[in-house]
């Protein structure tokens, strides 16, 4: 990828913004995103926090990009934080209910991702949990 491409794609990922509402019950789910160079010390940290929540699933494409999207639920009496509440960077150590984390790296050689969503317990605590992960080489010469 071009170098001088990589402050445009940036910006345009972090201005990325998803909104959707439910009448219902008033509640909107709101989506950022970002690209990070995984040699940067955010992605260092993204790929930290892979690691930290499904050690058996580790990054294994040697990507040079890593796509973040954090997906939050915002109720009406949480409208006034609604958008930096949303920021993918920093990662959270902890989340609402119905909050989503997804990763998503791709090379010539392969894809990955993975999506982890936050549970509470009972206890008004909670843990981030993988709910999905995908790995597929694209290229079998890599292999």
């Amino acid at each position: 990828m071009n170098k001088t491409m990589m402050p445009i794609l940036l910006a345009g990922a972090i201005l990325a913004m998803t909104q959707g509402a439910r009448a219902d019950d008033e509640l909107i789910t709101s989506t950022r995103t970002v690209v990070v160079d995984t040699r940067s010390a955010d992605g260092t940290a993204a790929r930290a926090w892979i690691q930290r929540h499904s050690p058996g699933f580790p990054p294994r494409v040697p990507a040079e990009q890593l796509e973040i999207s954090r997906t939050v639920v915002i109720g009406p009496d949480s409208m006034q934080r609604a958008s930096g509440d949303s920021l993918p960077i920093p990662l959270p150590a902890s989340g609402k209910p119905g909050e989503v984390i997804s990763f998503s790296s791709q090379r010539t050689s392969g894809l990955e991702s993975w999506t982890y969503k936050w549970r509470a317990d009972s206890k008004g605590g909670g843990s981030w949990s993988l709910i999905g992960y995908t790995f597929k080489y694209l290229d079998e010469q890599e292999r």
